[in-house]
């Protein structure tokens, strides 16, 4: 087997391989018309190299006609399934230009197979053969060129000025890598069709070039379908674990409101209910304990449905964000005061939901939440008092309680509370404060302001 014959073989077989990848890449739906018409083009490049062998190896003209007219038609539907990848390829779809361009490529195979001598020349009267500079020989034909070889130039220039301009209306897309690589593998494959058109026209005589052409565009772009689907498959698995996390984070919200309802709501009805069935017998025996047990079992109520108020806002997408930042506070300690027995004094003044924006607003909420579930727990307070203050500019929360207190420097690892609020509050660029002694109860300020925001930000 000679030289040449060796590397089209080679050649073919590397466009075999990766056209049959990229069918069986299309199978599994991955982007799969894309890669359907790349792995048909790698097919029909790998049959057209194959013919090119044929046409080398033949010393017959009858031959060398079938051959060439072969691997002319097999050159005519590589470039129809590549102008259908390029519009793929750039998402420039122009049905109807593109059924017009494929017409005319129908028509030269038409004309090619018609033809007793193809689309290229009329007549082939001999061969002759050059010797390439380490003894190879190669065949060529004399000839009479076809008039009807208009048809493949027109075809040909059509195609080309389709396919530069889906890769400039790629670039101005923004995708610029992409259409850079393109236009260069699409520059390399039309340059060496047009010297292989100028050996044809009898401008001079060598080795044809096409095959080469043929084989860095499939590489090429082979070697950028790849590395994008990687980046595809990558940003898919990204997208999974996404939505695992989010499930795991709807989870952990749902068992957390599970808590809350249990924690508050569910224990405070079962004291109502005890209360209410206790009532009866209590007032037949003592009337001013029984007034006593009735006023508490409107407390209780009315901090259930306040605790209940507050599940629901926060099972809503948006039930949060819609309410004014003073109404969500009023509803927090009413739940308090009615599921701990506490007093406590809310006191929201000017117009502070103005200035806020939905994330301000829920990070005070939460840090408020965190707070009041404090000192349910540790405080063991009798007095609570939440104050809102707020203008356009600025917004100030400050909470505080006469419990047992602790000592703000020696707080225990394993109490996640307070980082958690000092975490949220520098999210949204506020200033958190707390101060606590032994024995003096505790205060949390926070602060939230325009100004240091826009410092903050760097306006």
């Amino acid at each position: 087997m000679t030289i040449i014959s060796s590397i089209l073989g080679i050649f073919a077989g590397i466009c075999l391989y990766v056209g049959l990848l990229h069918l069986l890449i299309a199978s599994a739906r991955l982007k799969s018309a894309l890669h359907f018409w790349f792995g048909l083009t790698c097919l029909l490049c790998a049959s057209y190299i194959l013919a090119l062998i044929a046409k080398y190896k033949v010393t017959d003209v009858e031959d060398y006609i079938n051959a060439r007219k072969l691997a002319s038609s097999l050159g005519f539907l590589f470039t129809i399934a590549c102008v259908w990848f390029v519009a793929l390829y750039t998402k420039f779809k122009p049905v109807r230009l593109l059924l017009a361009l494929n017409s005319l490529y129908i028509i030269c195979i038409l004309i090619n197979e018609v033809s007793p001598t193809g689309i290229l020349y009329s007549k082939i009267s001999s061969l002759s053969s050059i010797s390439l500079p380490w003894g190879e020989p190669i065949t060529h034909p004399e000839g009479t060129l076809n008039p009807l070889f208009g048809f493949q130039f027109l075809g040909i220039i059509s195609n080309v000025v389709f396919a530069f301009y889906a890769c400039y209306r790629q670039y101005q897309r923004g995708e610029k890598q992409a259409a850079l690589i393109l236009g260069l593998s699409l520059a390399i494959f039309v340059a060496t069709i047009q010297y292989d058109r100028l050996m044809d026209l009898g401008v001079f005589k060598s080795l044809y070039l096409s095959e080469y052409g043929f084989l860095s565009f499939v590489v090429i772009m082979s070697l950028r379908l790849t590395k994008e689907l990687m980046q595809a498959v990558k940003l898919h698995e990204q997208l999974i674990e996404s939505e695992r996390l989010r499930k795991i984070a709807v989870e952990l919200e749902r068992n957390r409101l599970a808590r809350d309802l249990h924690d508050s709501v569910s224990q405070t009805l079962f004291t109502v209910a005890t209360i209410a069935e206790a009532l009866p017998r209590v007032w037949k025996r003592n009337p001013e304990t029984a007034q006593q047990g009735l006023e508490e079992l409107a407390q209780l109520t009315q901090g259930a449905l306040a605790e209940m108020r507050n599940l629901l806002v926060e099972l809503r997408p948006n039930g949060l964000v819609e309410k004014p930042l003073g109404e969500l506070l009023h509803q927090l300690t009413k739940g308090v005061q009615g599921r701990a027995s506490l007093q406590v004094i809310t006191t929201v003044e000017g117009e502070s939901d103005r200035s806020l924006s939905n994330e301000v607003k829920l990070v005070f909420y939460r840090i408020t939440q965190e707070a009041l579930n404090n000192i349910i727990k540790y405080a063991k307070a009798s007095l609570v008092s939440v104050s809102l203050h707020g203008d356009s500019q600025a917004i100030v929360l400050r909470i505080s309680d006469n419990g047992c207190g602790f000592d703000s420097n020696k707080i225990p690892s394993g109490h996640l509370g307070i980082a958690i609020m000092k975490e949220r509050a520098k999210s949204i660029g506020a200033i958190f404060y707390l101060s606590s002694y032994p024995g003096k109860g505790t205060e949390i300020v926070l602060s939230w302001s325009i100004a240091i925001n826009k410092i903050g930000s760097g306006e």
